[in-house]
């Protein structure tokens, strides 16, 4: 195995891993995960490490959204123009380019709806490659980042009939 592939699919995992765990994980020296970890930074393939949050358990409020969008293709560029233009806003957490009726899906998450509509009809609906938009705003999630975020052990709530 790919030494530096065993790096990334352990940092995937856990962020926070130190250098000396990995090492002993996949029997190396702890000198040259640490080379390796540089190495993959510089080269761009590690662009950041990430902890994920379940925000529900705290007091700050967010809201998530998943937004669909057609777009008309660039000459040359095809839709790179539009994703980077998008991708500069703060609130886009996520841009993909996806095949069906829509041409990108973006993860845009904001304080509260008002922020998420004027995403929407402030930066998108101007844009005269976007052509078409769906939202969905998110209600609950569950999994995030391959995170589970339900509690086994809360009780369901009753339903009574």
């Amino acid at each position: 195995m790919d030494t530096r592939i065993g790096i990334l699919e352990i940092l995937e995992n856990d962020a926070r891993i130190s250098a000396k765990d990995i090492a002993t994980m996949l029997d190396l020296s702890e000198e040259k995960v640490k080379k390796d970890i540089d190495e993959l930074r510089k080269e761009g393939i590690i662009k950041k490490f990430k902890t994920t949050i379940d925000w529900k358990k705290t007091k700050k409020r967010r809201v998530s959204s998943i937004i669909q969008v057609k777009v008309v293709p660039q000459e040359r560029t095809g839709f790179s123009r539009v994703c980077k233009d998008i991708s500069q806003d703060s609130r886009v957490k996520d841009v993909y380019i996806v095949t069906g009726e829509y041409d990108l899906m973006l993860l845009v998450e904001a304080g509260n709806i008002d922020e998420i509509s004027e995403f929407v009809t402030e930066k998108l609906a101007p844009n005269k490659d976007v052509v078409g938009t769906y939202t969905h705003i998110v209600l609950n999630k569950f999994k995030e980042d391959g995170v589970v975020l339900f509690d086994e052990g809360a009780e369901r709530l009753k339903v009574s009939l």
